[in-house]
């Protein structure tokens, strides 16, 4: 596939979608994340770098550290053909436990999507939990 200016632009702005998408998903839930993940893609996350498939992470998201609010900052986005590369800081408020208010976790966040017919997919996501600012 040749990649001309127009392609890549029109591939951002999909992206951007996606990772709109993405954000809305993990405050939805666990059937809001499947569908928009490749059937093969994996997750690398936690202080160890767990990685798990798709149907572990979302469940464990939601089970474990649910979101009740996402946001994304400083999005960057390389294209190369049906590949594309994102990164980000992702804020949460995450409710870790119940009978205590949803606490604020912030993320550094690398996706590699993947062009399909259904549209762009997630491939691969590494997960580096950070400090929010004081």
């Amino acid at each position: 596939m040749t990649t001309t200016p127009t392609t890549t632009a029109t591939a951002v702005q999909a992206i951007e979608q996606a990772e709109a998408a993405w954000l809305a998903a993990l405050v939805e839930g666990e059937k809001a994340l499947i569908p928009l993940m490749l059937e093969d893609s994996r997750v690398v996350h936690g202080p160890v770098g767990k990685v798990d498939d798709r149907e572990t992470w979302a469940h464990f998201h939601v089970t474990r550290r649910r979101s009740v609010s996402a946001k994304a900052t400083e999005l960057k986005i390389t294209v190369r053909g049906n590949t594309a590369i994102t990164t980000c800081f992702h804020e949460m408020y995450t409710v870790l436990d119940e009978s205590i208010a949803p606490f604020p976790m912030q993320e550094t966040v690398t996706k590699v999507w993947e062009e399909t017919d259904e549209g762009w997919r997630l491939a691969h996501m590494v997960m580096g939990r950070r400090f929010p600012p004081v």
